[in-house]
């Protein structure tokens, strides 16, 4: 099956490193596990090895995305997984829009009105998953240079006031951080699924714009994670959104109070989170129903994140399931890693089947020769 080239592999990942972005911005030592932030870096490093059976599926038939090797190694099957893929997208929608909510009902002075910032966001990130990928990816580098810019002010405001007694070594408490932090990220980060249906929409050199994306991530929440601990110590424990306290202690000279700066990072990283799912989710239905727009889904998808959002920001025990490792990261390790395993391995066993069948019919062909002579 051909596939038209839509969008670089810089924009791709340019789009991909937004979404990280925001994964660090949502962190906190209840969901970490625990205050010792530094020992959440090891985390970072699970994409390298999640991204095998991806890279081997694709490296088979560049042209076919996850969706594609659905229905061409299952069948009917291949309606099961994308409409996994599409209400996965929904629910981590879902996650980030309420999450914010939280934020804004707790840290916001005046609170603005939740089904204001639904609306908004919505609206707008409807609009761009409408417009295409395209449109999205263009937005997502321009987005991604404005949030470089934003996380550099605040680092380089906090630099001033980090201790060298808040440090404590590595795995001082053991593992159990570690662990539970891994599950975190893993949960929270839809990066490998959405390469799973946007790679062989995608020219240019991908292994490096995979290398770079995962570098950058790693580097930058590396460095966050340091000046962070190294100016609120212990007190990192007590804060609901650690990183928006360090961006409201930040300053130097005229750079004061950098929270507006944080505000306006999550917010675009918020849209761009939410467009590109919604683009996804529409493309996911598109196979499900075998029709050529998925327009209409990308709405109703947007409705049900709405909607959604708002009843978990409202209900403790939604809070409970949503904002749980134990929800997102399964469903992350499924999309990411078990479905295109699985896929690998029936791919592996039709063309060793293949083989066979072949050899099979050559040696009948011999035999049939060798008889006739």
């Amino acid at each position: 099956m051909s596939r038209k080239c839509l969008i670089s592999a810089g924009q791709l990942f340019s789009l991909l490193l937004v979404s990280s972005l925001i994964i660090m911005v949502t962190t906190n030592s209840t969901w970490t596990g625990g205050g010792a932030f530094l020992d959440n870096i090891i985390a970072f490093a699970v994409n390298f090895i999640a991204v095998i059976p991806l890279g081997l599926l694709y490296r088979r038939k560049p042209t076919m995305n996850i969706l594609d090797h659905g229905y061409h190694l299952t069948g009917w099957f291949g309606a099961v997984i994308a409409l996994f893929y599409g209400l996965y997208f929904i629910t981590i929608d879902c996650y980030y829009l309420s999450v914010f909510q939280v934020f804004n009902a707790n840290m916001i002075e005046p609170e603005m009105p939740s089904w204001l910032i639904v609306i908004a966001v919505l609206v707008v990130a409807v609009y761009a998953a409408w417009k295409g990928v395209e449109s999205i990816s263009r937005t997502s580098v321009f987005i991604l240079v404005m949030l470089l810019i934003g996380f550099l002010f605040i680092l380089v405001t906090s630099i001033p006031q980090v201790k060298s007694e808040n440090f404590k070594p590595l795995l001082y408490n053991g593992w159990d951080q570690t662990i539970q932090s891994t599950m975190l990220f893993l949960g929270r980060s839809t990066g490998l699924a959405t390469l799973a249906i946007l790679l062989p929409a995608t020219k240019g050199n991908k292994k490096i714009g995979f290398t770079v994306w995962n570098v950058v991530t790693y580097l930058l929440m590396s460095i966050i994670m340091v000046i962070m601990v190294g100016v609120l110590g212990n007190a990192i424990q007590t804060q609901m959104f650690p990183i928006y306290t360090l961006a409201a202690i930040s300053g130097i000279g005229p750079f004061q109070r950098m929270d507006s700066i944080f505000l306006g990072i999550w917010l675009m990283g918020v849209f761009i989170k939410i467009a590109i799912d919604l683009y996804l989710f529409g493309s996911c239905m598109q196979r499900v129903f075998h029709i050529k727009r998925g327009g209409f889904f990308i709405i109703g998808g947007a409705i049900a994140v709405g909607l959604i959002s708002v009843l978990i920001t409202k209900s403790v025990a939604l809070q409970h399931l949503f904002f749980d490792v134990y929800l997102l990261a399964p469903l992350t390790l499924f999309a990411s890693f078990v479905i295109p395993l699985i896929l690998l391995l029936i791919d592996t066993i039709k063309c060793k089947n293949k083989t066979i069948r072949r050899m099979e019919e050559t040696l009948e062909v011999q035999h049939e020769n060798s008889a006739l002579d």
